[in-house]
């Protein structure tokens, strides 16, 4: 190989590096997206607990019906999600899907309110 060729050779294999280094720098100060979590909403004594709750887009709520009778968790707003009746014990989720307020209520008992708030 001639001098001049090697010399071009080693130039472009430390550009090379140059950037890598910097696009590996440039991935590493991103901050991590957040892992989703899992929530749940306890169903007793006739209502939701807790009745307002706080979560982030990907977050996974879950409803449990520790009441005797049926009971659904349904959206009111256009996201529209339902867990369907759950009798005791059975359990619905729902994975917030839209930022804002979604609050939802019993349509077996629509005293029984409820909200989530997703960040």
């Amino acid at each position: 190989m001639k001098r001049g060729s090697r010399r071009f050779a080693g130039l472009a294999a430390l550009a090379a590096i140059g950037v890598l280094a910097l696009a590996g720098a440039a991935v590493a100060s991103r901050p991590a997206d957040p892992v989703p979590q899992r929530h749940v909403v306890e169903i007793r004594g006739m209502a939701f607990h807790p009745e307002v709750l706080e979560v982030r887009r990907g977050d996974t709520v879950v409803w449990i019906n520790r009441d005797i009778v049926p009971h659904t968790a349904t959206a009111t707003r256009k996201s529209g999600w339902d867990t369907g009746t759950l009798l005791q014990g059975k359990s619905g989720q729902y994975v917030a899907s839209h930022k804002g307020e979604d609050p939802y209520f019993c349509k077996l008992h629509p005293v029984m309110l409820g909200k989530l708030i997703v960040r």
